[in-house]
């Protein structure tokens, strides 16, 4: 019954959304028209951080992992929100020094997209006060209680638990020279959970540096990204033929490299790379990876931006070895995944307190295995997000939808193995001064399949505050 009453309010939260928009957009061509003068687990289940996967964001990230039948770890995180910053973020910038010279969105953009100060009047002004700047520190502070009916994403047993949690950012940027800009930037999150007997801690902390040049009278920009991230969580597995229960804890370091080219006022494309390493406890899921992605964004204007996006990426295991299609060993050569995948987005911001900001983004992706297709799916998801600000308070909302269609993977039944999840995120923050405000958040994710080990649903609310300085 709740996910029926959970389905109806994805449908009528997106309808409404679609009205006002289709409103606002008529609006705004009519105008325009009386002013004519006017202007991760494995590549197969795992979403590994990548500047476009993983951001600091509103609505803060939430990450699971299930082993499944043959004993893999997968790990499913869920796709981020729209490119505006959290409410730590945010808090840290808007009346702190750094708030003087870049705007919330800019920063995020600058931490984890490629560096796009424009050549504008607005961009350009912004750019000289940064001259007057060596140095521009930030920090900022979360703690909030809550409560989780499934923290351990039990497709089973679910074992109910409050806790606490408490985040963390500090950022620290330099701009000697117009023409370089360096950072490094540290981001921790954590929750401890008073009901669990044995794993009472998960978090992730991720620390990333870069430096990056971009000469003012030339349309090309390119740099260096280092970055680590630390992930710990525990999950209940159940029936299958592990332990009832275990911590996953991992590592991985990766190194950037990133080129971008302005063509013109309103069109960049951007072409990065990556090589990563990531070393978990359970040593067979040892990993090397490299990817490749190229990122085409249009402004169409003032309140419209488009970003097309590719991307290709390749999983090389140290011990995993392959399989066939139901789950037993193929031989003793170890696994390569592939990974080829798109996506399409439009964001449009608005004055209009309802509709401040809405993003949809649809994605497409393919895997593909060096064995017998165990691995091989194809993926289409999609993600709506939606922000309302009133006076002093803030109010955001995400609707997430992916649906995973296996080629060849077998369930125990026989049956080829299907997965869809669905997720929504809701975040109220607060604003009492300067530097204090409130929020109050709501996850909920639910994966649906033809396998029961892979079916179960998980709430996550939780009330807070946060200071910066």
């Amino acid at each position: 019954m709740s996910t029926y009453f959970l389905n109806i309010s994805f449908r009528l939260h997106y309808l409404v959304l679609v009205v006002f928009n289709l409103i606002l957009f008529f609006d705004q061509t009519i105008k325009a028209k009386e002013n004519s003068s006017s202007f991760n687990s494995n590549l197969g289940d795992l979403v590994a951080f990548s500047d476009s996967d993983f951001s600091i964001k509103t609505i803060n990230p939430v990450t699971k992992n299930v082993i499944d039948n043959s004993g893999h770890i997968r790990v499913t995180k869920k796709e981020q929100p729209s490119e505006t910053s959290s409410p730590l973020l945010s808090a840290s910038t808007q009346d702190s020094n750094l708030s003087n010279y870049i705007t919330d969105e800019e920063l995020n953009k600058l931490l984890f997209d490629d560096l796009n100060f424009e050549t504008d009047e607005k961009e350009e002004s912004k750019i000289e006060v940064l001259k007057s700047q060596s140095w521009l520190p930030s920090i900022s502070a979360s703690i909030g209680f809550g409560f989780s009916d499934n923290p351990m994403y039990g497709p089973y047993i679910r074992e109910s638990s409050g806790y606490t949690e408490l985040e963390t950012e500090s950022f620290i940027m330099r701009q000697g020279d117009p023409d370089y800009l360096s950072y490094v930037y540290f981001y921790g999150e954590g929750k401890r959970f008073f009901d669990l007997t044995d794993y009472k801690l998960s978090g992730i902390l991720l620390l990333q540096g870069e430096h990056s040049y971009k000469p003012k009278k030339s349309n090309t920009s390119f740099g260096l990204k280092l970055r680590h991230t630390y992930y710990d969580q525990a999950f209940d597995f159940s029936d299958l033929a592990l332990p009832f229960s275990m911590q996953i804890i991992s590592n991985k370091s990766e190194v950037i490299p990133h080129f971008g080219y302005q063509i013109n006022s309103v069109t960049k494309v951007s072409i990065e790379a990556s090589r990563g390493e990531e070393k978990y406890d359970l040593s067979s899921e040892n990993n090397e990876d490299q990817k490749v992605q190229a990122t085409l964004k249009y402004n169409q204007n003032e309140n419209y931006e488009w970003k097309g996006k590719i991307f290709n990426r390749w999983v090389q295991y140290d011990e995993r070895l392959k399989k066939n299609p139901d789950g037993t060993t193929l031989n003793n050569e170890r696994l390569n995944l592939s990974k080829l995948g798109t996506s399409l987005s439009v964001q449009r911001e608005s004055n209009y307190k309802w509709i401040r900001s809405v993003e949809f983004e649809i994605r497409y992706e393919d895997l593909f295995d060096n064995a017998g297709g165990y691995y091989d799916y194809g993926k289409i998801s999609a993600k709506l997000s939606h922000q309302m600000k009133f006076g002093n308070w803030n109010i955001e909302t995400e609707l997430g939808w992916s649906d995973y269609q296996y080629d060849l993977r077998e369930t125990s039944s026989g049956q080829t193995f299907d997965r869809k999840s669905n997720s929504l995120d809701f975040l109220v923050t607060r604003k009492f001064n300067t530097r204090w405000d409130a929020y109050l958040k709501w996850r909920f994710e639910e994966d649906h399949s033809n396998s029961r080990d892979y079916e179960y649903f998980s709430n996550f609310w939780s009330i807070g505050i946060n200071w910066a300085q």
